[in-house]
């Protein structure tokens, strides 16, 4: 038994003299960006149970991994620097045993890694709650990091929402540099001061992960009267409204679109309209449908929303459709105000009446053609029918061909007269002419009282009939 207890003592004492826990770092001096690699190698000891909380203080602790051996077991940590300076690194401890205390040298920027400033900026400087401010983040550097945007940890008491990003050449203590600014929109809900907390910034330089600390930044939100109505932000909004019809058809729902710039909610733009807009025995009113749109300004901090309003006339005759009355409340005054869109003339008109008229007139259109139609077809014709009969009046080379052709002659397509005299009465009737002179010579020269030249009494013929028309052409 006693030899037994005395192997198992030097047994024991063997074992603990084998265990050790050491650290090491990869570096002693380090720039501010760049990470830091601590190695924790045992042996013997349990490498599960180092605590290293203790770390957070001055680094962020960025991935581990932990290797297993036979007979020991190494642990490999990454730190980014929350800061310059000397930065200790606490004694480690696990199974009864702690390693050393370390210390790293972080200097801001170096050969390998520029140096990096930070400035947050919030205007306006101290928002009223619910009045959206835009909150910018610029970054400094000489042009060779290429960043990701940061990601902002929600919190209650504000509304953060991603705007555009820039990057401009600019100054930094005289010298150039690149300046990288992130945009957000953020809206306080609640009065008070409020922090955005510190955050380490992703970088990467020529394929090399950086992160550098992000500084916390500090606000302050002003509360609104207690008498201001809910959903009334401390934004003057501007509106453009859509085109509006000067007549519309009865039963036809009508849909009118609205943009609204300012501070307003879906939720609240909503109730603001529902308190507004009121079904009427001349107008249906439907729930109207608000759309969220992207700003004009892609770092505006603004909202933009696209309301479309629904309205269906139930009766005929003029109507107006009431202002719609946008309120906020203006700071500078201390009062409520507002933004009103102009009541709208609308004249609603029944479509069966309308496409009555349309049917008459068409019919009446259609009618005064076809009257047209006849008339240019008279004229046509009579116009013809007098060149038929000058050209059979020139044809004609002797009296008694003469005296045929002036029969015949017509202007409505009458049958030839039996006689000169005769046909001087009907064209008499016909067009108003008087043909008596002519005709007397014509019928001298055929009883033989006189003599004329056939060429003469058929230019006698052709002078008076050459602008004959009808007395009513149409």
């Amino acid at each position: 038994m006693v030899r037994t207890a005395l192997f198992l003592a030097l047994l024991a004492a063997g074992n603990a003299g084998a265990a050790s826990l050491g650290a090491r770092l990869d570096k002693t001096t380090a720039a501010l960006g760049e990470a830091i690699t601590l190695t924790v190698e045992a042996r013997g000891v349990e490498l599960d149970a180092v605590d290293l909380r203790a770390l957070g203080e001055h680094f962020e602790l960025k991935g581990q991994t932990l290797s297993r051996g036979s007979d020991s077991a190494t642990l490999v940590v990454s730190l980014y620097p929350r800061g310059t300076g000397v930065l200790a690194i606490p004694p480690l401890a696990a199974g009864g045993r702690r390693t050393a205390p370390l210390a790293v040298t972080v200097t801001d920027g170096s050969e390998a890694v520029p140096r990096v400033s930070l400035q947050w900026s919030l205007e306006p400087a101290a928002p009223f709650v619910n009045q959206p401010a835009r909150l910018s983040l610029a970054i400094c550097d000489d042009g060779s990091l290429q960043w990701q945007r940061p990601v902002l940890p929600g919190q209650a008491g504000r509304v953060l929402r991603a705007l555009g990003e820039t990057e401009d050449a600019a100054e930094r203590g005289g010298a150039p540099c690149t300046l990288h600014r992130y945009d957000w929109a953020l809206l306080p809900t609640r009065e008070g001061e409020a922090q955005l907390p510190a955050d380490m910034l992703d970088a990467r330089r020529y394929g090399e992960r950086l992160r550098f600390p992000g500084p916390a930044f500090a606000y302050r939100a002003q509360a609104l009267p207690a008498w201001l109505p809910a959903h009334v932000p401390p934004v003057a909004p501007t509106v453009e409204a859509g085109p509006w019809p000067a007549r519309w058809p009865i039963d036809r729902p009508l849909a009118w679109r609205v943009v609204v710039t300012g501070g307003y909610g879906t939720d609240g733009l909503k109730a603001l309209l529902d308190m507004q807009m009121r079904e009427s025995p001349a107008f249906a009113v439907y729930p109207p449908l608000i759309e969220v749109l992207a700003p004009e300004d892609p770092h505006s901090p603004l909202t933009r929303h696209a309301v479309t309003l629904f309205l269906q006339p139930r009766m005929t005759g003029a109507f107006t459709l009431p202002a719609l009355r946008l309120p906020w409340f203006d700071p500078a005054r201390g009062e409520l105000a507002g933004r009103a869109l102009p009541a709208m003339q609308l004249r609603v008109f029944d479509p069966r009446w309308q496409r009555a008229g349309e049917a008459g007139a068409a019919l009446a259109v259609a009618g005064l053609l076809a009257a047209l139609g006849w008339i240019a077809r008279r004229m046509l014709a009579w116009r013809r029918a007098r060149r038929r009969g000058l050209a059979a009046i020139r044809a004609a080379h002797d009296a008694d061909a003469l005296a045929r052709a002036v029969r015949a002659f017509s202007l409505t397509g009458a049958a030839p007269a039996p006689s000169l005299g005769a046909w001087q009465r009907q064209l008499q009737r016909e067009s108003g002419v008087d043909a008596a002179a002519a005709v007397a010579r014509l019928e001298r020269h055929c009883f033989g009282r006189e003599a004329h030249a056939v060429s003469a009494l058929r230019e006698d013929f052709l002078r008076v009939l050459a602008d004959a028309r009808p007395r009513h052409p149409a």
